[in-house]
């Protein structure tokens, strides 16, 4: 791709939208972690192995890193999308640091990493150095509690480098999901100790709603994104509609504090349907443009600094 691609260093406007939560599935990223030696999921070796992915079972994209930025730029195109942030799930990937290179100014990252290993501060560094906006942590999936005080090197380096981070907490469709570490009140003594790191907690928490308000509630420098199906509503005892969530989001933590995302993947369509539903439902509760413009871009571009550098 050249480097005068069209998107490169253009800041937002109010209206635009920018989603802080998708996905990148590709067969290149699949094959460097053969390479490397390591072990994947059932679902994603089957996936390698056919070429397919999904419940739709949908094609892998088998391109470069510097045509998937071209393509996924064409996807957000389609979508009405002015930037997008993917979270990775394979940590320390050459991949990816490609895919962020080639599609900087319109299409950024978080990395992965294990915040346990005392390895993490330097790799974090490096990640952050390669042009990655912010970092995705996996506890449920990947076993470890952020209050562990091995994880406290990463935390400072983190806090000292102004890296945001997401979180996947509560419910997963991940193979190895391990709910002993799905309450997202275990980040409440890390988010205390370190007010200068933003934290989302994605999907709204995933079926630990009210734990998430009540973190929220002690550590103002806790968010959340609104990304995905948020299905996880169907097996919430409290009966909330979609609607009922963000309005007590709104209540709880104010629209500056809400990020939008669609958990789109690169093996479906985007998910249009869950932006425009969305939308649709700030507008019914009676948000006014800037708190609405908050949400849907505002907020996304402060905590990962999206708009750095651009004219």
């Amino acid at each position: 791709m050249s480097p005068e691609a069209p998107w490169r260093h253009r800041a937002t406007s109010p209206g635009e939208v920018v989603d802080a939560h998708v996905h990148l599935f590709a067969k290149g990223l699949l094959e460097e972690q053969v390479r490397r030696g390591r072990v994947l999921p059932p679902m994603l070796a089957r996936a390698l192995e056919t070429g397919r992915l999904g419940r739709r079972n949908e094609p892998i994209p088998d391109l470069e890193p510097e045509d998937m930025a071209v393509w996924y730029a064409a996807r957000l195109d389609e979508a009405g999308v002015a930037k997008a942030v993917v979270m990775s799930v394979f940590e320390d990937s050459e991949y990816m640091r490609r895919f962020v290179q080639a599609g900087r100014g319109r299409l950024y990252a978080s990395c992965t990493l294990d915040p346990r290993c005392r390895e993490a501060p330097q790799l974090l560094e490096r990640e952050i150095a390669a042009g990655f906006c912010g970092v995705k942590l996996l506890p449920v999936n990947r076993h470890f509690r952020l209050s562990d005080p091995a994880c406290r090197p990463f935390f400072e380096k983190a806090a000292e480098l102004g890296c945001p981070i997401t979180v996947h907490y509560g419910v997963t469709i991940g193979p190895t999901g391990d709910l002993r570490y799905a309450d997202p009140t275990d980040l409440s003594p890390v988010a205390r100790d370190f007010p200068e790191i933003t934290f989302v907690i994605a999907h709204f928490g995933a079926g630990y709603f009210s734990e998430v308000l009540r973190l929220a509630y002690q550590c103002d420098n806790v968010c959340v994104d609104s990304s995905g199906t948020n299905n996880w509503i169907d097996y919430d005892s409290h009966g909330y509609s979609l609607a009922q969530v963000f309005e007590r989001a709104l209540l709880a933590l104010g629209p500056e504090r809400i990020l939008f995302g669609t958990d789109s993947n690169t093996t479906a369509p985007y998910r249009s349907w869950i932006a425009y539903q969305q939308r649709r439902i700030l507008e019914e509760l009676g948000l006014g443009e800037r708190e609405r413009d908050a949400v849907l871009r505002a907020n996304a571009v402060r905590a990962f600094r999206l708009d750095e550098g651009a004219s």
